[in-house]
């Protein structure tokens, strides 16, 4: 059975710690809330698409991801928290690093379960994914 503070799963907060250190733009904050062992899964056709195992390749296809879309989160629109994950969907801005006058706003949920009080794995969720692989295969050619 899960911890809680006041009447939220701790593994809620968890998330919402994260959130809103990724909202404010605190890189470190964020990484330090990765598992050592933190496993990343992409929906997709395109290169990042799988399953990225351990915190180094989680954060390298990121940091990939990052250099194609210039993405910045804009809104976390919810947080939910079930027996077994928690959900946050969030909506982000991608921007071509070759034209800046080039925007995608993505909406997105992110399934994360939590180990430690860090982030242990994250299972992404696409609205449109045929928008994402059409973006990230133009920016990567």
């Amino acid at each position: 059975m899960n911890e809680t503070k006041g009447n939220q799963p701790a593994e809620r907060l968890v998330v919402k710690a994260y959130c809103d250190a990724w909202m404010a733009g605190d890189a470190m904050a964020v990484v330090s809330m990765y598992h050592d062992d933190l496993t990343l899964t992409w929906p997709g056709l395109h290169y990042l698409a799988g399953v990225h195992e351990g915190q180094t390749a989680s954060i390298e296809a990121l940091l990939s991801l990052q250099a194609l879309t210039n993405r910045v989160p804009i809104q976390i629109v919810d947080i939910a928290a079930g027996e077994r994950s928690v959900i946050a969907i969030v909506i982000e801005r991608w921007t071509d690093p070759a034209d800046e006058s080039v925007t995608l706003d993505v909406r997105r949920a992110l399934e994360f379960t939590v180990a430690d009080s860090k982030l242990r794995t994250c299972r992404i969720y696409e609205t449109d994914q045929p928008a994402i692989d059409e973006w990230i295969a133009r920016a990567s050619a």
